[in-house]
């Protein structure tokens, strides 16, 4: 009888505990956080969802690839389709420039991450090494052919300051072409249809492994301006309520918590993504792209009006014309804010 009572007892336990399973899942609090750009360089967010940072802040953290780019990422946030915008940082000030109501509260990535990449041969003809000293290293890019995915685009913006800041014209010393996807761009080095292109990683280190080009320069590692600026960001819409402001705060929080695992433990960090998101990749090339780009999560999202002026010094410096002058200073808690980082660490 003993035996039979205690039997049923634990049958009506375990039954109360499955029911509450459905509950504390929909207790969870839902985050939808839309990204413009399926790159690697997100980090921290590739990082928090493969190691479920968020589910110690109460968060179910959806993510949304948006088909339109960082535009179409901001008007889901306008919208309110998504919570939290993760897009480059000069999408945000050109939105914000026409007086659109967005805020950055999160540096994804405070350093640029693309890589100058080219093909021995061309090195050859160039009579450069990739440990040459900078300034020879960019003065070999005159006459080469760069492969972009677009005209106009950030890759083409890049290449043409990195031969400007090697002396030469940016206009007629380099030549552009259009060629597609990075896949599209490893073909055309590869068949040596151009002679460089410029993308973040793992490409360099594909590239380096396929024997069809080396890394010739690493913008955020080459120079100091590009070291430290909030080049990949989160955004939020303004005004900020106190549940969203909360929010935020969690969001910041395992996103901290993922960049420690990216800066402490990089490799069992980088297979977690890989085998969640890039499954078909070389995870060697996920763990060696996490190793050159770690250094730029290590500052927990912080922002400050000194990185925010590089930002705007490179972006004067590539030509990009906002339409609006912006003060790095003034723009605190109107522009950008560190309110949710730090709130994020108290805890």
């Amino acid at each position: 009888m003993m035996r039979s009572i205690a039997k049923l007892t634990r049958v009506a336990a375990l039954a109360a505990t499955l029911s509450l399973i459905p509950q504390l899942a929909s207790a969870q609090q839902p985050v939808r956080i839309g990204q413009g750009v399926s790159t690697l360089s997100f980090l921290p967010l590739w990082a928090a969802r493969a190691l479920n940072t968020f589910a110690p802040e109460g968060l179910n953290a959806t993510g949304v690839m948006m088909p339109g780019g960082d535009s179409a990422a901001l008007a889901a946030l306008d919208s309110g389709d998504i919570d939290l915008a993760a897009v480059g940082s000069e999408t945000v000030l050109r939105a914000a420039a026409k007086g659109q109501p967005f805020e950055i509260v999160y540096t994804l990535m405070s350093k640029v991450t693309l890589q100058l990449v080219v093909s021995p041969a061309f090195l050859e003809a160039a009579k450069v090494k990739a440990d040459d000293p900078l300034p020879k290293r960019l003065a070999a890019l005159k006459g080469a052919v760069i492969g972009v995915a677009a005209i106009g685009g950030t890759q083409e913006t890049a290449a043409r300051w990195l031969a400007g800041k090697g002396g030469l014209d940016p206009k007629a010393d380099i030549k552009v072409a259009q060629v597609g996807n990075p896949v599209a761009l490893q073909a055309a080095l590869e068949n040596k249809r151009i002679d460089a292109f410029v993308l973040s990683p793992p490409e360099g280190y594909l590239a380096s492994k396929s024997g069809s080009g080396v890394v010739l320069v690493s913008l955020g590692d080459d120079f100091p301006l590009l070291a430290d600026q909030p080049y990949l960001v989160l955004a939020a819409k303004k005004p900020i309520d106190a549940k969203t402001s909360e929010l935020i705060v969690k969001t910041a929080r395992a996103l901290q918590a993922a960049s420690v695992a990216l800066v402490d433990k990089p490799e069992p960090t980088a297979l977690a993504i890989q085998k969640q998101f890039f499954a078909k990749a070389d995870p060697d090339s996920i763990v060696a792209a996490i190793t050159a780009m770690r250094s730029g999560v290590a500052s927990g999202g912080q922002l400050d009006a000194k990185s925010f002026q590089n930002l705007l010094t490179f972006s004067k410096e590539v030509g990009t014309n906002f339409g609006k002058e912006f003060d790095a200073a003034a723009s605190e808690n109107d522009l950008w804010t560190n309110q949710y980082v730090d709130g994020a660490k108290k805890k």
